[in-house]
């Protein structure tokens, strides 16, 4: 028996710097469904400017709920407080929601109440929350906590490099000793892949920050990432997945952690550069004296709840040193992975990893509705049928 998924794009919401919203729905679409740019969404027809997000998303999900419409899904690739928001009310809707927003679940515990009762308020016909892409770019994060839960594992603590814009900052500042052989080396033996040796020269702290920005790897606002905001949000998602966070908020942990930008958030960005260039050039040259480079570390004890952020000083052959610039590494202990820690690892930056993991997310979304087969994903002119 074979199962015709057929993917259509009905509306697209765009926000504004100064928070306006722009609801469009897509009347013409290229073959590639997978790509919507800024060039396809000059072709479409302006449904309505709508002004305030906050008061007028009524009128985007109206949009897309149809009679004739048995799945209905929206994908939420913003970072934005006002649209976490919506998301309890379209679950209730019957709407399934794939979020990369993680503020929804790093928002106050009345939020976080909210999507929990959103997701089973109609029992087995409850709309589904798919957050897999909310922390690692899409890496595995989530879903191998809950594998190993259900597999009758028991997580004691879970750490890693969480912020892939730090990743990329504190090797570029501190590259392993062996990182330009290990470049060289991959260069050879993968000719598919084509890595710089030059990322395994040493930079200043202001030039890391400064490629970080330009490769995009930084929020809009870089602060959220030198204040260790975003690194925060991604520890409350894993702090729900471990059942620790009902006395958690980002307030708490930002308190109990260390950033780089403590006691200077009220100098101006000048000068909060120029402070952290020095603290760090100090810190690195410390680290190397001892075989070790700085890296962002996060850390989850989950036996007694503490919820951490610091830069760490690791040995140069550690899993955290030898992770690739705007990469991330995530290790979880467990009571079966005793003696070593099971480790995830990989690239978590850029459109291409975000948009492929949340098309993962919904073909595993509708692998569960409409069951599982084997088969590819061919397009048409406005869809996609998976056959």
């Amino acid at each position: 028996m074979t199962y015709d998924i057929d993917i259509q794009v009905c509306a697209v919401m765009s926000l504004s710097q100064s928070k306006e919203a722009q609801l469009v729905t897509l009347n013409e679409m290229s073959n590639d469904i997978v790509s919507i740019n800024n060039s396809m969404l000059e072709k479409v027809t302006v449904q309505q400017n709508i002004g305030s997000a906050k008061s007028h998303f009524d009128s985007f999900s109206q949009f897309l709920v149809s009679e004739d419409v048995a799945h209905t899904i929206i994908f939420d690739c913003t970072a934005e407080k006002n649209v976490s928001k919506e998301h309890p009310k379209w679950l209730e809707e019957g709407i399934d929601v794939i979020t990369a927003n993680n503020t929804g679940l790093s928002g106050s515990t009345e939020l976080r109440a909210k999507i929990d009762y959103a997701e089973k308020c109609d029992g087995k016909l409850s709309a589904h929350y798919l957050r897999e892409v909310t922390i690692g770019g899409g890496l595995p994060v989530i879903s191998t906590i809950r594998n190993l839960l259900i597999s009758g594992d028991h997580i004691r603590k879970v750490d890693g490099i969480l912020s892939v814009s730090l990743s990329y900052i504190m090797y570029r500042i501190a590259p392993p000793a062996s990182a330009v052989a290990c470049f060289v080396f991959d260069d050879e033996v993968n000719t598919t892949m084509s890595t710089s040796t030059n990322l395994g020269i040493p930079c200043s702290f202001s030039q890391a920050v400064k490629e970080a920005i330009e490769l995009g790897l930084m929020e809009s606002d870089p602060f959220k990432d030198l204040s260790n905001e975003y690194t925060a949000r991604c520890l409350m998602v894993l702090a729900k997945e471990l059942d620790v966070d009902q006395n958690l908020d980002v307030s708490s942990i930002l308190s109990n952690s260390v950033s780089l930008v403590d006691n200077i958030s009220g100098n101006s960005y000048e000068e909060m550069m120029t402070h952290i260039e020095r603290v760090m050039t100090e810190r690195v040259a410390k680290a190397e004296k001892n075989g070790c480079v700085p890296r962002h570390v996060s850390t989850i004890d989950v036996s007694t709840g503490d919820v951490s952020i610091k830069v760490s000083d690791v040995p140069n052959s550690h899993p955290f040193a030898t992770t690739p610039p705007s990469c991330e590494c995530v290790r979880f202990f467990t009571e079966h992975h005793k003696r070593y820690p099971l480790i995830v690892q990989g690239p978590s930056e850029g459109v291409d990893c975000t948009s492929s993991a949340l098309l993962a997310e919904m073909l595993h979304l509708m692998h569960g509705k409409v069951g599982v087969r084997t088969g590819n994903l061919s397009r048409s002119a406005s869809g996609a049928a998976f056959k």
